[in-house]
């Protein structure tokens, strides 16, 4: 019988895919090794095309004593012999132990510790978190540096992102910019205005196509920047499932937004990036010595000793546009020097 571990990593989806690289290396060590994964919505479409996991479980959204029971046996019946605990919080650190698998791996956090078999220190020096949870596979005798993040799509996910680029009137000779000036979290959000000041750029500059990405109940970031630039960015376009956004970063050339979760879907087709960051520190969500990915931040002197909501966003609304501008330029003048320009209709 084919060796069965859990992984349990919950929402937010930028956490789950901080996790592919741990995913993938679990996989490699051993194929034949059965991962399952649990997990919460939307976050399980991370693996619907993954190769890895053979099979997703999706956590209970309300938390009701019946389901979480039929979840415990449900686990429990799978006879896992491993099961590793990336999220740490004391539920699922209790969650590991009720599975019954003879070893639970996790973080070494107070109160968590106690139900791990394994507790392992955070990496002293690592602060990439895809590079922090991969350390967790040190407890398995698997040592990997390859924090490359995952998002694996299907055939109908890329043809919808034609569709789409066909349906805006995307020009396959021109660069194509994608940006996402949204966020639900008012430290996460650069202003409106100094979006719009760069998307003119890249299009007074470069002919630079613009096509901003949103989900629902998000319009009003885009309008905004919309109603502050003088010159046209390609309209809007019904919103698309998380794969096929991840299709469109696929075909695109550069994208630029706030640290959210489009971002890290850009970072895992490995496209180039600017993300621009306000309260959480760059260092840990961003891969590190890649020419590709550039973080911008500003920090007003708290961002170690944040204070939020204590403050007036002088971390994000400190970022100049001028610096996100020289980004950008250099971004594209290497894609266009290395002829790295992609055929947005392919």
């Amino acid at each position: 019988m084919a060796e069965k571990i859990l992984i349990i990593q919950l929402k937010q989806i930028g956490d789950v895919l901080m996790t592919t690289p741990a995913v993938r290396a679990l996989y490699q060590e051993n194929p034949q090794r059965e991962i399952h994964y649990l997990t919460q919505k939307p976050s399980n479409q991370i693996f619907e095309f993954s190769p890895y996991i053979s099979k997703t479980i999706l956590y209970p959204s309300q938390e009701k004593v019946g389901d979480l029971l039929k979840l415990i046996k449900q686990l429990r019946n799978e006879n896992y012999s491993t099961v590793i605990d990336f999220l740490g919080l004391p539920k699922t650190a209790l969650l590991a132990r009720l599975t019954g698998a003879k070893q639970r791996i996790g973080f070494n956090l107070r109160g968590r510790n106690l139900f791990y078999t394994d507790a392992l220190d955070k990496s002293a020096g690592v602060h990439y978190s895809a590079a922090q949870k991969l350390g967790l596979l040190e407890a398995l005798g698997i040592y990997s540096q390859d924090s490359q993040i995952d998002f694996f799509i299907g055939e109908q996910d890329r043809e919808k992102a034609r569709q789409i680029f066909e349906e805006v009137g995307v020009d396959p000779a021109k660069l194509l910019v994608t940006v996402s000036p949204v966020s639900r979290r008012d430290y996460k959000v650069w202003p409106a205005q100094h979006f719009a000041q760069l998307c003119d750029f890249l299009i007074e500059k470069y002919s630079a196509q613009i096509l901003f990405l949103w989900g629902p109940g998000e319009e009003h970031f885009i309008e905004a920047v919309r109603q502050g630039m003088k010159h046209q960015a390609l309209p809007n376009y019904d919103i698309p499932t998380i794969r096929q956004t991840v299709a469109l970063f696929e075909q695109a050339d550069l994208h630029i937004g706030n640290d959210n979760g489009p971002m890290h879907f850009a970072i895992s087709t490995r496209m180039p990036t600017i993300a621009i960051f306000g309260r959480p520190q760059a260092k840990n969500w961003i891969p590190p010595h890649r020419a590709q990915h550039q973080a911008i931040e500003y920090d007003p002197g708290c961002k170690d000793s944040c204070t939020y909501p204590q403050c007036q966003l002088e971390c994000i609304r400190g970022v100049q546009p001028s610096i996100v501008i020289t980004a950008a330029q250099e971004q594209l003048e290497r894609i266009l020097s290395e002829g790295l320009k992609r055929d947005n209709l392919k």
